[in-house]
């Protein structure tokens, strides 16, 4: 058994090497957190790089990659700009209804030799049944539409599979940060958490904190799915790509709290009861973060062998405030994430009182 597994891993190894050389990828989008990881990984390995987008933040674009300027959208647009070019892979990043990747199965279907949807781990189904999800747990998330709308999606690839052989590889990535993100239950891409943490400021954390959680950073997530690039393999697949860190969320702010060198006052309050004062952050939370996630990423790692995920959120969180150190404009609270909490402990405080907690 462990010789047929050599080979098959041998196989693997020989087919990304031999993929990687003289391959042209294009990005639908390219500039987000999860995208301009990937952009950055895939110019290491000498891969040729578009990125299609409407050109908003042209500062964003990395030297060596090529933009084309279109509505993500506008399917007459896009076509127009990748007209007379060919795709060894190309990588939706902003799909988000089934109209999304059925369109782009029109432009790209004989253009490219694989179309990988980003889709999300969220989608598994929520609460799990098992404490590892593995990528055969099944999908359903009745909390989330966002889910519920990334499921309907990779239903609408499977069907173009088997009806038309479309080339697909679908991937989910879970909770991902990158420089300048603090991930928390209350938003991520600012620094709102940190600030109350290094000010002293209660931070409200759902449920006791011990829910398990899984953090990526993106320079190890680019890993994997630049390593599915051009993997006749990975057709008609699907990954997901995560951490194999898993920490509560007590950890997680404790983690926080030393890299900022404060220790932070954390106020443990219910799931249930946040999604009520809160219903815009009830389906996030209730259908995602408030609930053990914990991935077995074997199978990205039979098809990318080189997967290693090195950044542990120590480092990662160490890496993410010292980018604010060097934009120290941006080191300054958040009116939402303040809004949200401050609002949260005071009704909280009221029950405790009516309750004599």
């Amino acid at each position: 058994m462990s010789l047929i597994l050599g080979r098959k891993i041998g196989t693997v190894k020989k087919i990304m090497q031999e993929s990687e050389a003289g391959m042209r990828v294009l990005f639908i989008g390219g500039t987000g957190n999860l995208s301009n990881a990937c952009t950055q990984w895939g110019l290491e390995k000498n891969i040729e790089i578009f990125h299609l987008n409407r050109g908003n933040r042209p500062e964003k674009t990395p030297a060596g990659v090529t933009s084309l300027k279109a509505d993500a959208r506008r399917p007459d647009q896009v076509r127009a700009a990748v007209a007379g070019m060919r795709f060894d892979a190309v990588v939706q990043f902003l799909g988000f209804r089934r109209e999304h990747v059925e369109a782009d199965a029109e432009v790209f279907e004989e253009i490219t030799d694989q179309y990988v949807f980003i889709s999300s781990a969220s989608a598994y189904r929520r609460p799990a049944l098992t404490p590892v999800i593995t990528e055969s747990t099944p999908l359903g998330n009745p909390f989330w539409e966002y889910s519920r709308l990334k499921i309907d999606c990779e239903e609408a690839l499977v069907r173009l599979g088997k009806e038309r052989g479309f080339r697909y590889t679908i991937v989910r990535p879970s909770h991902t940060y990158d420089n300048g993100w603090i991930p928390s239950c209350f938003g991520s891409t600012d620094y709102g958490v940190a600030w109350r943490i290094r000010e002293g400021r209660q931070v409200v954390v759902p449920g006791d904190g011990e829910s398990v959680w899984t953090l990526t950073h993106a320079t190890d997530f680019a890993k994997g799915l630049v390593g599915l690039l051009g993997n006749p393999a990975a057709v008609g697949e699907a990954f997901h790509i995560t951490s194999d860190e898993f920490l509560t969320w007590n950890m997680i702010h404790a983690a926080i709290g030393a890299a900022l060198g404060a220790s932070p006052r954390l106020v443990h309050v219910p799931s249930a009861f946040i999604a009520r004062i809160l219903p815009e952050r009830a389906a996030g939370l209730l259908g995602d973060k408030a609930t053990s996630a914990i991935f077995d990423n074997s199978k990205i790692r039979r098809f990318v062998p080189e997967f290693r995920p090195t950044v542990t959120f120590a480092e990662g969180i160490r890496r993410s405030l010292a980018w604010y150190d060097s934009h120290p404009e941006l080191k300054k609270p958040s009116p939402t994430v303040d809004g949200e909490m401050d609002k949260i402990l005071d009704i909280w405080r009221k029950a405790e009182a009516l309750t004599g907690r």
